[in-house]
């Protein structure tokens, strides 16, 4: 029996043990394969950074995933927090899921060197648990303290130096939505397209079909669209982080599948040309 006979008959399992390994390279240090920014991506980062955010801006950024969804959404939350917070801007912290104060503790570690120089109540706030929909959407845009009379530990708003003034929509620049529904829709419809704010989107892949429309009519500034936009937002911050890692796992696995095609189709030729039709 040839070689290449030999190979197009290895075990399955010894494939799935070679795959395993092989996956384990990215996770053990991201490899960076090359990425095509998506023109959505590009808008979202020049969104937030350069002459697009002035030092003292009050931004929102809303955790819309719950820990199920921090592969495809927290990634580029990440980066977006990196980009905010280097640009001087003030953010306000909010989510929507019961799980919020996971992925809160979880941000404070993967954006761990930027909240070592800010000062919480200065330069950030954490407001917790939000429900209610767009009716409370709604009802935070003409009224902050109405929906969050205090922050996640009962703090009362008006013992918070950052939030002296900021009372309603017309004290927030600016407003980042991370999605595994569609709260953005809520920012967009009560917020964007009511006052003007400015509205992106960073959503899990299945809701590009509905970020992706809204971005080319003008109602999201930029969008970020599941592990592949988390990606591409780090390479645009400069640092590699988990999507990175998902997405070199991705094509490792891709490029291992394809030589293992390859490898199968020679042995079936060189069987059946050069090894008499074994």
């Amino acid at each position: 029996m040839s070689v290449f006979t030999k190979l197009t008959n290895i075990d399955r399992r010894v494939f799935y043990w070679i795959l395993f390994i092989a996956l384990m390279v990215p996770f053990l240090s991201p490899i960076g394969f090359p990425i095509t920014i998506s023109p959505n991506t590009q808008d979202l980062y020049d969104g937030i950074t350069g002459d697009e955010v002035e030092e003292g801006e009050v931004w929102i950024v809303k955790f819309g995933y719950g820990v199920s969804a921090w592969s495809e959404c927290h990634p580029s939350t990440t980066a977006c927090t990196k980009a905010l917070f280097r640009e001087g801007a003030k953010i306000i912290f909010m989510g929507i899921h019961y799980d919020v104060e996971m992925t809160w503790n979880k941000l404070l570690d993967t954006v761990s060197e930027d909240f070592a120089g800010k000062v919480y109540g200065e330069d950030y706030v954490f407001l917790g648990y939000i429900t209610g929909g767009e009716s409370a959407c709604a009802q935070l845009a003409s009224d902050i303290r109405s929906v969050y009379p205090t922050d996640h530990w009962g703090t009362p708003l008006d013992s918070i130096p950052m939030m002296d003034g900021v009372n309603s929509v017309h004290e927030i620049d600016g407003v980042l939505s991370s999605d595994t529904g569609d709260w953005g829709g809520h920012f967009m419809t009560q917020w964007q397209s009511a006052y003007g704010t400015k509205l992106a989107e960073i959503g899990i892949a299945m809701n590009a079909s509905t970020d992706l429309p809204r971005w080319i009519a003008g109602n999201f500034f930029g969008v970020s669209v599941g592990s592949r936009g988390g990606a591409e937002l780090e390479i645009l911050v400069g640092e590699l982080g988990e999507a990175t890692t998902a997405m070199d796992s991705i094509s490792v696995s891709h490029l291992l599948l394809v030589f293992a095609i390859l490898l199968a189709n020679i042995g079936v030729l060189y069987d059946k040309y050069a090894g008499g039709n074994n």
